[in-house]
Parts: C-alpha cells; sequence; structure tokens
C-alpha cells in the first residue's frame, strides 16, 4: 500500500504546527464551543450501567440512531458515536456520555441546543435510568466499570498503569465540562492562553462538583483537581512555560514533541508507541493533516490548542450551572476589556504560583492565597457585570448557591446525606425550559 502523508522531522513538525494553528484563526468569530459529559445511572441504587448490558450506553445508541442520529464511530458493531445537525454524543472510557455542541454564538444558544439534546436522549432512556452531572461516577467504582470496547481506550489504559495512581480514576471515573473559543491570531492566542492558564486554579474550584469519591463521600475538596495532579502530570494540567514566558504556537507545537502520543496514527493504523515521545517516533511514520490533529488529542492539560483553544478545568454541573461555564469564559474572554485587564494582571505572577493554588485547592482545611480569593471574586464580578440578563442567569444561580454552601460540590455532599432522593433531582438532567 502506498504511503499516505510525509515524513516530518522534529524542525519541519513544528513549522507544519505554526502553518496549521495560524491557518485556524477565527476572524471575529466568538463562537462557543460546549462539551458536556453526564454518567447514566439507576435512579434507585445510583450504580452505573456497563456499556453491554440491558438499558447500557449501548441500547442508548442505537436507540438514538433509529430516531435519526447518524454513527460517526463504530467499532465490531458497537455504536461509540454519533452526530446529528453538527453536534456529536459521544462515549468516554467508563461509559460517561459526552454531548460536544455544534460552535454556537450565545449563552442561551447553548442552552437551547443542550436541553434539545438531552431531552432526546431521556426519551430513550428507561423509566429507572438517569443521565447525571457531576464530576465523578455517584456510587460505582472503577474496578466494577468495564471499559469501553474501544481499541484505543485498551492501549491507553495499558499505558497509564504505570504513569500515575489516578490514571484510570481520571479515565473511567471523571466527567467534565470543557468550553472551547476562538482566537484571531498567534497575539490573540497568547493573550488568551495565558489568561486561561492564570484563572486555571480559580476555575477549578468555582466549578468543583465532586462530593463522592470510588463511592464513599469525598472528605477533600476540588476532587478532580487531585486526580489530574496525579494523572501523567507531564501531559496534564500547567504546560511548563504557560505563564514563565511569552508562550506561542512554535511553544505549543515544541511541547507536543516531548510527550509520548501513546497511541499514532499513521497509514489508517493505530500504532501503540508506549513510553516513547513524538520526536523519537517522527522518521518512522508518515502523517497526514489528520494524523497530526489526533496529537494534539493526547495531551491533556487545563489548556489545550486544538483548531480552537480548549478550557478544561470545570467538572460536570448539573443543569442549569453547567451554562455558568460556558457564561464565564464568554464573559472574561470575549469581552476585550476584562481580557485585558487579566492578561495585564497576569503578568505579576508565574508557574510557580499556578502550581502551588493547584496544590492548595485539594486540602479542605488550608487557606487559599488572599491574592486567589481577590481574584476570584474579581473574576465573578467582571463576569456579571459584562453579561446581558439572558445570558447571566446561570452564573448568578452559582454565585447564589456558593454564598449559602460555599461550592456545588458541598452542596451535593450535604443533599447526598440528607436525602438520596433530593440528591438524584439535583443532579439529574430534566426535561425543562428555560431556567431563567
Amino acid at each position: 500500500m502506498k504511503n499516505k502523508g510525509l515524513i516530518y522531522t522534529k524542525e519541519q513538525y513544528v513549522e507544519k504546527n505554526i502553518a496549521y494553528f495560524l491557518e485556524q484563526s477565527k476572524e471575529c468569530a466568538n463562537l462557543l464551543g460546549a462539551e458536556m459529559e453526564h454518567f447514566l445511572i439507576n435512579r434507585e441504587t445510583l450504580r452505573s450501567y456497563q456499556y453491554g448490558e440491558p438499558g447500557g450506553q449501548k441500547e442508548i445508541m442505537e436507540r438514538l440512531h433509529d430516531s435519526g442520529w447518524n454513527i460517526i464511530g463504530i467499532e465490531d458493531g458497537n455504536i461509540l458515536g454519533l452526530e446529528k445537525s453538527g453536534s456529536t454524543i459521544t462515549l468516554e472510557p467508563g461509559g460517561q456520555i459526552e454531548f460536544s455542541l455544534r460552535p454556537l454564538k450565545t449563552v442561551v444558544e447553548v442552552d437551547e441546543v443542550y436541553r434539545a439534546i438531552a431531552n432526546e436522549v431521556k426519551a430513550v432512556l428507561r423509566p429507572e435510568q438517569a443521565l447525571v452531572s457531576l464530576g465523578y461516577h455517584p456510587k460505582t467504582k472503577i474496578s466494577e466499570l468495564q471499559l469501553l470496547p474501544k481499541k484505543r481506550y485498551a492501549m491507553m489504559f495499558d499505558y497509564f498503569k504505570e504513569h500515575g495512581r489516578f490514571c484510570h480514576n481520571m479515565m473511567k471515573g471523571t466527567a467534565s465540562t470543557q468550553v472551547s473559543i476562538d482566537y484571531l491570531n498567534e497575539e490573540d492566542f497568547i493573550r488568551k492562553f495565558r489568561v486561561a492558564n492564570f484563572i486555571s486554579p480559580v476555575m477549578a474550584n468555582l466549578f468543583d462538583s465532586t462530593p463522592i469519591f470510588e463511592g464513599e463521600k469525598y472528605s477533600g475538596r476540588n476532587c478532580r483537581t487531585a486526580i489530574w495532579e496525579e494523572t501523567d502530570i507531564k501531559r496534564s494540567k500547567l504546560i511548563p512555560g504557560s505563564l514563565d514566558s511569552r508562550f506561542d504556537f512554535e511553544s505549543y507545537a515544541r511541547y507536543l514533541l516531548k510527550i509520548p502520543p501513546i497511541l499514532l496514527l499513521s497509514n489508517g493504523v493505530v500504532n501503540y508507541t508506549k513510553n516513547q515521545p513524538l520526536e523519537e517516533l517522527l522518521g518512522d511514520y508518515p502523517l497526514e493533516i489528520s494524523d497530526l490533529e489526533h496529537i494534539q488529542t493526547m495531551v491533556f492539560p487545563d489548556v489545550r490548542l486544538k483548531k480552537y483553544l480548549e478550557i478544561r478545568m470545570a467538572d460536570a454541573l448539573p443543569y442549569p450551572y453547567n451554562l455558568s461555564v460556558v457564561a464565564l469564559i464568554k464573559a472574561l474572554f470575549y469581552d476585550s476589556r476584562n481580557l485585558n485587564e487579566l492578561y495585564e494582571l497576569s503578568l505579576k505572577y508565574d508557574d510557580a504560583w499556578v502550581r502551588r493554588q493547584n496544590v492548595q485547592l485539594t486540602k479542605r482545611d488550608e487557606q487559599m492565597d488572599s491574592d486567589f480569593v481577590a481574584l476570584t471574586d474579581k473574576i465573578m464580578k467582571m463576569a456579571l457585570e459584562s453579561l446581558d440578563s439572558d445570558e447571566r442567569w446561570p452564573l448568578e444561580k452559582l454565585s447564589t448557591l456558593r454564598d449559602r454552601d460555599q461550592s456545588m460540590s458541598l452542596y451535593l455532599n450535604r443533599l447526598y446525606d440528607e436525602d438520596q432522593k433530593a440528591f438524584v433531582k439535583s443532579i439529574e438532567v430534566l426535561e425543562v425550559g428555560n431556567e431563567n
């Protein structure tokens, strides 16, 4: 078979990525891409479902396909991905159900599309089932969950056995809310990337929604941050140099070179490359653009660069609080005054400060730095003042909850103790209208 793609030297790879990122610049698009993950559980027992069992994700995907969703991912007859009207439903390694909404302009549009997809999924569930949103499975331990039947996940699972004690918890146990934003050019990327990394611990703390870990109440705080801190840290959390220097497209491409891609696509074949960093593999594998794009997905920092800039710190939150993540990011990154102010403020800080905040986030009894508290208050104020009422309301609801219970996690923790039915209702994706 004739090879497709090209063999790249390290410098050619860097140049190709710089050109690719430049091509993706979006002139004044200001679109929002939201990815929201969920768990499928039994509302009485809280246990999570296995892919192939009666009522499991396989059955759900097949019913959605029958109702008009198009297959975009299938292995050995198992449907793993669906698409409809530009949005997708895909499955994560532990059976998490992810909605990836098509790029949208406003929080109102995100709300409408999210609710439409959620209602379609709920329509094919069994009466005893609930689709829920929080940062970790509410009952089932990861040892009890089979890995999703996808060859790439099996390779990743094997690799992660020796790269951090919480790697498998990350793969099979966690759920998140991710929001993607456009960058206009390289200078705009530099500013947004720095600001996103600067406020990353603030966002992790604001959107902490993980009251349960491995079937037990979590006694600490910011559980997902603690999990990511011990998940192959070289490909997770803060990329070195993000705040220490002028981090540009070249910097990001050189970062990718140093990380083992785990698996590399070449000529349509999935190659399990284990611990070899990308820079040692380039000479052996011809790569097409799609292969280069896949490499970009095999690193998991808090802020990830692809065709757009992904901001990835938030837990999965129950509706409508998941919309508060979208609202905050729109207010901070698409309001030039807010972006410029945060960028200028970030110049006083470095990587070490961000790392220190991430560690402190996971310690319930340790006080956060005064700078961190002040920054959190500032960010909330900036966002609330920047948004119109039709986009501000989810953030207002989160602010009210935080004033009462400190965090979504502590609120859910209290409900879990007081009333299990109320707990399930609070995290369940309901067939609802606009909460505004």
